[in-house]
């Protein structure tokens, strides 16, 4: 069987750049770690921390598709965790299960909101975003001014838990990329990579730009309310701004996956990846920095100020690999289509 054409057709898949970084990163791991890197509760804690961020980087990629950016993402996942854990508190016999799905849509509203700004009255999506995520920072702060509350022991072992030693937020994320194979379909999503590519030239076949935004960022608000349940699950508390450093975090995890901020370019499974990079790249140093060096090295130590700095060149130096080489592939793509339309208007 020959699987040249169909690794060809995968270098022109955005997930393609994400995909070499993650391998690339994996294998450094396993070169410091050998056998202890594949570990049940290894495993378990990796993804149990990741997995918020990656949802999060989710919604954070279908507006960027758009060719938008959303910076309330992070503090909108802090308002869903603050309302699950503090209003069943504050509202008597209110349901946990309620609070939950509440706090969900109020993410939807505030995606919705967000869509509308941007879309119908042209705010660009930056300073929108911006601006609302202080608006949900003092609601945040309203129903929560510190970190407090509790979740059922219940829903976070269950969370934290697994199946046959397969950690359960492995299945969340598995279901959510099912979800967007089926969306990524759906003519509404194939609008989202037209604006993106071209908001005039979409504008002009007749697509609606201002609803096609609003439908970004409504689908990204379903998201965010997604990380917001699985980041409440994971802290077992409430935090009300603790959630906001995700927000760059989410956007740099979307361009190392593959996702260009430029529009057009990019899927959420290019998240998926991207999330994963960060997550293991904090894993990399923090084994390298304390136990590795440390085995070849006796009273090697260095502050963990630096083992940031070296993971954050990491990240860097991903963010810039997957930019130039995604910009390249998409370009290249967009040159193919355009000679080929030429060989067939010749013809």
């Amino acid at each position: 069987m020959n699987i040249r054409p169909y690794l060809n057709d995968f270098k022109r898949k955005p997930e393609y750049m994400g995909f070499i970084l993650i391998i690339l990163i994996i294998a450094l791991n396993i070169l410091m770690q050998g056998r202890s890197f594949f570990r049940a509760s290894s495993m378990q804690t990796l993804f149990s921390t990741a997995t918020p961020l990656v949802v999060l980087t989710m919604a954070q990629c279908i507006v960027m598709i758009s060719g938008n950016i959303d910076i309330s993402t992070g503090i909108t996942m802090s308002l869903v965790n603050v309302f699950a854990v503090m209003m069943p508190s504050h509202i008597s016999g209110l349901p946990v299960w309620a609070a939950y799905f509440m706090g969900c849509l109020l993410a939807v509203l505030v995606g919705f909101i967000n869509g509308i700004l941007v879309g119908y009255f042209r705010i660009p999506s930056m300073l929108a975003t911006y601006g609302m995520s202080f608006i949900v920072r003092g609601i945040n702060l309203f129903i929560s001014d510190r970190p407090q509350g509790k979740v059922a022991k219940e829903l976070w072992g269950l969370y934290k838990g697994n199946v046959f030693g397969i950690p359960n937020t492995i299945f969340v994320i598995i279901v959510l990329i099912l979800v967007w194979f089926y969306i990524k379909k759906l003519p509404s999503i194939k609008e989202l990579y037209a604006v993106g590519g071209d908001e005039k030239a979409a504008y002009l076949t007749g697509i609606s730009t201002v609803r096609t935004t609003i439908r970004a960022y409504t689908i990204s608000g379903v998201f965010v309310g997604i990380a917001g349940i699985l980041w409440t699950l994971m802290l077992a508390s409430s935090s009300p701004i603790n959630g906001d450093v995700k927000t760059l975090q989410s956007v740099a995890a979307a361009l190392i996956g593959g996702t260009l901020i430029s529009g057009g370019w990019g899927t959420m499974v290019c998240g998926v990846l991207g999330a994963f990079f960060m997550t293991f790249v904090n894993n990399t140093t923090s084994y390298m920095f304390t136990k590795f060096i440390p085995s070849f090295v006796p009273g090697f130590s260095v502050s963990s100020y630096n083992q940031d700095f070296v993971g954050q060149l990491i990240t860097m130096a991903g963010i810039i690999f997957a930019i130039v080489m995604s910009a390249r592939t998409r370009s290249g793509i967009k040159n193919t289509i355009k000679v080929t339309e030429t060989g067939a208007g010749k013809k």
